[in-house]
């Protein structure tokens, strides 16, 4: 390998290039040569070789892949880090990193929107005025925000900015987060709840919960079952927290007034996945961090983050910094 840092960003469709990203390496380090090179997990040894950084949107990076790299660092240019092997990652020296709060306000905004939406009904009445019923009562009923409970599952950054909004707006806050006790939930403003108090109670339900061996599936037909009948739920966390056959039998049983999905277990999903083209269903493709700021910040403070972890730094947004006594 030459004397040059090598970073290879493993999935440059995302933003289309790497022009953005270039600049801020050149920015923070004299002898940088940076790469755009779309390929899977399986690809990465044959089609990138021997990298400094892998950078990912998305790509999974396997203990196999940091071998055949002998990549110091991997790096998620977003919130989530599902895919990388953070405990090979540990145990060979290699620092992981994401950007831990680039997009708040964006999926704060867009986790109350797509409530809102499906609260006051508007696929409802927008389908049935294509179809030619021009009747008030159509999405009925449908009862103001200061008569509900706006549940979350997990209670980090981005729900405290749902939070706030679904507060203004006048509905009870409720929050169900292992990780926060009690007075700490009170102090962000949520009333804290269990988990079985959380799916009694909420009229709409956001996850916000990472996933995990514990959280995957972890909305299934039990959990769907003690929701009330007309609630709603939002998924902006990861597709597989929710048991999306569970969820479609609920949905075709009038069990929920509806759902609004930013992420799904299949991404993109096939054209006849059943939750797509439902009037209960609003289905964004995991847009819900995006905004022409957030995009901006997310490409500058991902490698800045990246740069830190391979100078030795212990920067916020280093998910195992385990890894700098093993480098």
């Amino acid at each position: 390998m030459s004397d040059a840092i090598r970073a290879v960003m493993l999935d440059p469709d995302w933003f289309g290039d790497v022009a953005a990203e270039r600049d801020h390496f050149r920015d923070l380090l004299d002898d940088v040569v940076v790469e755009g090179i779309n390929c899977d997990e399986a690809e990465i040894p044959e089609r990138v070789g021997e990298a400094d950084l892998l950078l990912s949107h998305y790509t999974g990076v396997s203990a196999d892949v940091m071998d055949a790299t002998g990549c110091q660092v991997v790096s998620r240019y977003a919130t989530g880090i599902d895919g990388i092997d953070v405990e090979a990652a540990t145990d060979r020296g290699v620092r992981v990193t994401r950007v831990p709060t680039y997009c708040n306000d964006e999926v704060g905004t867009h986790i109350v929107s797509l409530a809102m939406a499906l609260v006051r009904g508007l696929p409802m009445y927008d389908a049935a005025a294509e179809d030619g019923t021009w009747e008030w009562d159509r999405a009925a009923p449908i009862r103001p925000p200061e008569r509900q409970t706006f549940g979350f599952l997990a209670f980090g950054n981005k729900a405290q900015a749902a939070a706030e909004r679904a507060s203004a707006l006048g509905f009870d806050v409720v929050a169900h987060d292992p990780y926060l006790s009690d007075d700490q939930l009170d102090a962000l403003g949520a009333t804290p709840v269990d988990f079985g108090e959380l799916l009694d109670s909420a009229d709409v339900l956001s996850l916000n919960t990472p996933l995990t061996e514990e959280t995957e599936g972890m909305i299934d037909a039990d959990a769907l079952a003690r929701l009330r009948d007309d609630a709603v739920l939002i998924n902006t966390s990861r597709g597989r927290v929710v048991d999306e056959t569970a969820l479609v039998d609920a949905l075709n049983a009038g069990e929920l007034r509806g759902a609004g999905l930013d992420v799904l277990a299949q991404e993109p999903p096939e054209p006849d996945n059943p939750l797509l083209g439902r009037d209960d269903v609003i289905v964004t493709p995991h847009a819900a961090w995006y905004s022409t700021g957030s995009a901006a910040t997310l490409r500058r403070r991902g490698t800045e983050i990246a740069v830190a972890a391979l100078r030795g730094e212990e920067v916020d947004g280093l998910v195992n910094p385990g890894a700098l006594g093993n480098a």
